[in-house]
């Protein structure tokens, strides 16, 4: 146990300034045991310290981006008014003039994300073959570093790059590919964003390779296969091979199908409105931040436009604090107070829900839309109350995709995968999309080729690496 806590000491000691696309860590040389990678895998990824998950996984900067919450406890009118040089005013109003590279000195989201990568998921394939121990164990330990190391670059290329487009992948500029042989000595190169997802998928490939993956985790917060496959799905989604992709969400969902049924707390006054940290069956792999998300203000154009009329949330539980919100600053935007206990929102994780979504995805882009259509309705019958529940219908592969993007919108509310999911369809002109926000009278609009969907490399990653130019 000693030799644990060392393990983990030496890993939490490295500050947030340091180059975290850099960094050899320190404890790599004293993983000589199977049972020691076992541990280094159980992270919190919902965990409290300052540069935790509640910061690095927070869906509060991505959210104001595509307007589905306000930023973060902020007088909105105020910020607008004042026009302060900010990274949460240049998102407000869309502000593409903002230098935000300089005021983007760190950044949590980049920083514990490389450290996962290194400090978990590296060291972890580094070591697996010549740690003593069950090698059975040993393999399964290093697949999991493998969709777990997959995973984290598809969310860093997903914020710092251009979105997965297949005639320019090859020469847009991504983001540094970290992989277990890094050389200290050596500043990491960008790869291009083509590159970044050849690797993501290898990694997975090996992941799936190695044969042993759990079917089902010790926790939600471990991998296991319908995790594995739910990321080999959305990868395969973002590169356009649908067909394949539709067949790995099929296989995640023979794992686990489980849907959560809002439909529990349609009547009136209902209480006990409560999802647990973590356990809910629907998490393929739960990464949080912080649980529900506690004064988070909806944007009035989610709760007047986007949310269906008797969406048991929005109109019935009332997990909403219904008076003039205190934060925002706008008459009649919601805030979020979780009444009732913990609803705890898998931010940056996935969940059955976007298989789901990815399986509909598929279906209906390769004309099956009587499928995708069920499916639709199978997540939308589960969120509208009985009493005002109808099914929609399209005849159309864009009439289609229409309902399944404003589905999805409110199916991954509060979560980063919103951002990822706009980002990735406004590479495509038929599915392009504008967002936009008026606040007192005025409206701002947010095109499809804004720089502001890369967001900035940080000054503690830029500074001492040179060759980690901006994408924007």
């Amino acid at each position: 146990m000693k030799k644990i806590l060392a393990i983990i000491l030496v890993i939490a000691a490295f500050p947030a300034c340091q180059r975290f696309t850099e960094i050899t860590p320190k404890g790599a040389n004293i993983l000589s045991r199977v049972s020691d990678l076992d541990l280094l895998l159980n992270y919190n990824f919902s965990s409290g310290d300052a540069n935790s998950a509640q910061t690095a996984f927070s869906p509060n900067d991505v959210g104001n981006l595509v307007n589905d919450i306000y930023a973060y406890t902020t007088n909105i009118p105020s910020l607008i008014t004042t026009r302060p040089q900010t990274l949460n005013y240049a998102y407000t109003v869309y502000d593409a003039t903002v230098d935000r590279k300089l005021l983007a000195v760190t950044d949590a989201k980049y920083e514990k994300m490389y450290f996962i990568i290194n400090n978990v998921c590296n060291v972890i394939i580094k070591n697996a073959d010549k740690a003593t121990g069950d090698r059975e164990k040993a393999d399964q330990y290093k697949a999991e570093a493998y969709i777990l190391r997959a995973y984290m670059h598809y969310l860093l290329v997903n914020l710092y790059a251009k979105g997965y487009d297949p005639a320019t992948a090859a020469t847009d500029p991504g983001i540094p590919y970290v992989k277990e042989d890094n050389v200290i000595s050596e500043p990491n190169k960008k790869s291009t964003v083509a590159e970044v997802y050849a690797n993501i998928q290898a990694d997975v490939d090996a992941a799936f390779q190695l044969n042993s993956l759990p079917r089902i985790p010790v926790n939600n917060m471990r991998v296991g296969l319908a995790f594995a496959y739910g990321v080999k799905a959305q990868v395969l989604l973002t590169v356009r091979q649908y067909a394949d992709a539709l067949t790995a969400a099929q296989q995640s969902l023979n794992i686990d199908s489980v849907l959560t049924d809002d439909r529990l707390y349609a009547p009136v006054g209902t209480t006990g409105f409560v999802k647990p940290v973590v356990t809910p069956a629907e998490n393929l792999f739960y990464i949080g931040a912080g649980g529900s998300p506690t004064a988070a203000s909806v944007s009035l154009e989610i709760t007047n436009e986007i949310y269906e009329p008797g969406n048991i949330i929005n109109s019935y539980v009332q997990p909403y604090y219904n008076m003039d919100n205190p934060f925002s600053g706008l008459p009649g935007s919601k805030l979020w107070i979780s009444q009732g206990g913990v609803y705890a929102i898998n931010t940056a994780g996935l969940t059955t829900s976007d298989t789901y979504l990815i399986k509909a995805e598929c279906h209906a882009r390769g004309g099956n839309l009587e499928e995708a259509l069920r499916i639709i309705n199978k997540i939308r019958e589960r969120r509208i109350h009985p009493d005002v529940y109808a099914p929609v219908t399209a005849n159309t592969e864009a009439g289609v995709m229409a309902l399944l993007m404003r589905t999805s919108r409110i199916e991954l509310l509060y979560s980063m995968r919103n951002f990822f999911n706009i980002k990735r369809w406004n590479t495509e002109p038929a599915y392009a999309q504008t967002i936009t926000r008026t606040v007192s009278g005025v409206t701002y609009s947010l095109e499809p080729g804004s720089p502001l969907w890369i967001f900035p490399f940080p000054q503690s990653a830029t500074n001492y690496n040179k060759e980690l130019t901006q994408n924007y």
